[in-house]
């Protein structure tokens, strides 16, 4: 019988053994000390950043570049110049009923040339007055071209230059508005907003867009809250410029020793670490290390490297993978949670701390060995019952 004891006990002690390998041990993610760890490598696939007062304040100044700094506030000069595309229609009178445009009815003569578009060539055609230059003007200096040609043919010619289809000096609106399409400016100018309830407004509540505005080859996006909200976003357009309503539900995942792991939308432009643990509850007393709150982030380079100078690109649009770490542990850890921003598809990460695993190891322990050693114990007493 102690033979047998020997055979059921060798593998319990042989289990025991393994699952002190760390490997073994079930894990909702690395440890704290693991994350640290790696980031001291040569070749680390990202870079821990402690977060302090400081580096929080860079964070946040970093996500308020206004548009105007950006494209620039200034009103456009003039929305009034002709350009390439644009219809025009063009009336001459005289004082004479005599002249080369007289209509035949007794009264001064007069008449309206049919519409045409600016060729590309920036001209158009008018009889007698022959090829003349429209692009880049205004209707009164293509007017005062126009009188200056037919003066010598002409009885005291008068002529009104009208544009009937604005091309050049459109803006297009797109996306989540009710009527897409090009809208014309004014003379005064139009700011974004404007632009956007010409063409009927959203169709989607603010906190679920962002306005995306492509000028030239620069493109710069916003949540549609903060334009409204910040008047230094509500920027002049300019002609050309392409306004596209975005759907962009933002969220954030937990994973780790949070109450809940979760996905979560948020409507909030601006959510805090504090606010975003909340809504999961917070940490779970009796698993999560305080000092280990992660947040997974991808950052342009230019970013980091105010933090890291040494910072390289990672990835191939030139941004860097950043773990930052929050140790609330610390008592003014709190108050990092209050100026930590949570940006859309954050990923937070809540480590398991040193005693949790460790209670967990004399859980598996206990619970790979107990049946074993109660079946060597029934045996034991079936042994000496036969005895």
């Amino acid at each position: 019988m102690q033979s047998l004891k020997r055979i059921v006990v060798a593998p319990v002690v042989a289990v025991c053994m393994a699952t002190t390998s760390c490997t073994l041990i079930p894990s909702s993610g690395p440890s704290a000390i693991k994350i640290a760890s790696e980031a001291k490598a040569v070749d680390a696939p990202y870079i821990l950043i402690n977060v302090t007062q400081s580096v929080a304040a860079i964070l946040e100044s970093a996500g308020e570049r206004p548009l105007s700094v950006a494209f620039g506030s200034a009103r456009r000069g003039s929305s009034s110049r002709i350009g390439v595309g644009d219809v025009v229609t063009v009336s001459i009178w005289e004082a004479s009923s005599d002249g080369l445009f007289a209509s035949g009815t007794g009264r001064q003569g007069g008449t309206q040339i049919p519409e045409q578009p600016v060729s590309e060539k920036g001209t158009i055609s008018v009889p007698y007055a022959g090829v003349i230059q429209a692009a880049n003007r205004t209707p009164d200096e293509v007017k005062a071209a126009i009188e200056n040609a037919l003066k010598t043919m002409a009885i005291e010619p008068q002529v009104l230059v009208n544009v009937v289809k604005n091309i050049s000096n459109t803006v297009t609106v797109t996306g989540e508005v009710a009527s897409s399409g090009r809208i014309p400016l004014t003379l005064g100018g139009d700011k974004l907003l404007d632009v956007i309830a010409t063409a009927g407004g959203p169709r989607v509540e603010s906190h679920q867009l962002a306005v995306q505005i492509t000028r030239g080859s620069r493109t710069e996006t916003i949540p549609m809250e903060r334009l409204i909200s910040d008047p230094r976003e509500n920027i002049y357009v300019q002609p050309g410029d392409v306004i596209t309503l975005i759907r962009q539900p933002r969220s954030f995942t937990v994973f780790g020793a949070a109450t809940a792991n979760a996905s979560v939308q948020f409507d909030e432009s601006q959510l805090y670490l504090n606010q975003a643990l909340a809504k999961v509850g917070g940490l779970n007393d009796e698993r999560a290390d305080a000092k280990g709150v992660f947040i997974y982030r991808s950052e342009p380079v230019e970013l980091v490297r105010r933090i890291v100078p040494s910072a390289k690109p990672m990835r191939p649009d030139g941004t860097v993978n950043v773990i930052y770490q929050v140790d609330l542990k610390d008592p003014s850890g709190f108050f990092l949670l209050k100026s930590f921003k949570v940006s859309n598809r954050d990923l937070i990460y809540i480590a398991n701390s040193s005693l949790a695993e460790v209670r967990k190891f004399s859980t598996l322990v206990s619970t790979t060995a107990t049946p074993v050693v109660q079946g060597v114990a029934v045996m034991s007493n079936l042994n000496d019952l036969g005895q």
